[in-house]
């Protein structure tokens, strides 16, 4: 009789061992979920104070080359100087549309990221 309560308290040790190992490599999981939420998130915002900066330096730059468009029938310096102005506008307008995507991605993926955590990891009342 005592082997046989020996045996039992082995086997609900194991089966709590067994039971246990999933939902602490789940908890792991959420803690490196939680993780790379905060990281993903982190590089978001870098991104939105990139395009925020970049935003008036575009419209700066399209209106420069507004102005020197403006000149540019007066002289074949002027043309020049229209010439690069555009370069320089289509150049951030470039780089403007290039952050903006890659923000948009970032963005997208954290929010997948934050709803699978939701999804898994946060308990349902």
């Amino acid at each position: 009789m005592i082997k046989m309560t020996h045996s039992l308290t082995v086997a609900a040790l194991s089966l709590t061992a067994v039971v246990a190992a999933p939902f602490a490599a789940a908890s792991e999981s959420c803690v490196q979920q939680a993780k790379s939420i905060r990281t993903a998130q982190q590089t978001v915002l870098e991104l939105k104070a990139e395009r925020d900066a970049l935003v008036p330096k575009v419209e700066d730059a399209g209106d420069s080359w507004q102005n020197d468009q403006a000149l540019r029938n007066f002289s074949a310096e002027q043309a020049q100087q229209a010439d690069r102005s555009r370069t320089a506008y289509e150049d951030l307008k470039a780089r403007l549309r290039a952050v903006e995507a890659d923000l948009q991605e970032k963005a997208a993926s954290a929010n997948a990221r934050v709803n699978a955590y939701n999804t898994h990891c946060v308990p349902k009342d």
